[in-house]
């Protein structure tokens, strides 16, 4: 191999090195509550009973769902998803959707998505909480009942953690329902 084509490689190698760098350290993707429903399997994506994700500011790093399989073909499973992409599929665990009257959710009435909830959740520290800044957020999203409103819960934290409070909004509305 001749100088020049040395010295070509060896520049076409920093580049991919660099390149790879860069992608490494490139920031995760982040997604709503409904982006992230996109990414389940077909076969889940109306059989949505529960959606949870801690550490939103206003987006987590995870969603996670749950899901009640029509007619009970495989139960209920939770799924986690992750930069568009579907990590996990396993049997779920939680016994107060096994147990509890939790329908699917209906996402026609889902107007108001996670992001619009930690706005409203913003909004609210500041007026109920002065000094306060909002830091992240652990969502909820359930509907208690075929005919009911979906309900967003939200606990909201400071920057350094510390609590400041439980939000409860209408998914429909955006409504605030509950401020504790």
């Amino acid at each position: 191999m001749d100088g020049m084509n040395r010295a070509a490689l060896s520049t076409l190698c920093l580049v991919f090195l660099a390149l790879g760098s860069l992608t490494a350290t490139a920031p995760a993707a982040s997604q709503s509550a409904r982006e992230a429903k996109r990414a389940l399997p077909g076969r889940f994506q109306d059989h949505v009973v529960k959606i949870s994700a801690d550490e939103g500011t206003p987006d987590p790093p995870k969603w996670f769902f749950v899901c009640r399989a029509a007619h009970g073909e495989d139960g209920i499973l939770s799924l986690v998803v992750q930069n568009g992409r579907l990590l996990s599929t396993k049997p779920s665990l939680d016994l107060r959707v096994a147990l509890g009257n939790y329908s699917r959710i209906n996402f026609d009435r889902v107007l108001v998505d996670s992001r619009g909830t930690y706005e409203i959740a913003q909004r609210y520290i500041k007026n109920a909480k002065p000094g306060k800044t909002l830091g992240a957020v652990s969502y909820l999203l359930q509907q208690a009942g075929e005919d009911a409103d979906p309900i967003w819960s939200l606990w909201c934290y400071d920057s350094s953690g510390r609590y400041l409070g439980l939000l409860k909004v209408l998914a429909s509305t955006g409504d605030v329902i509950l401020w504790e």
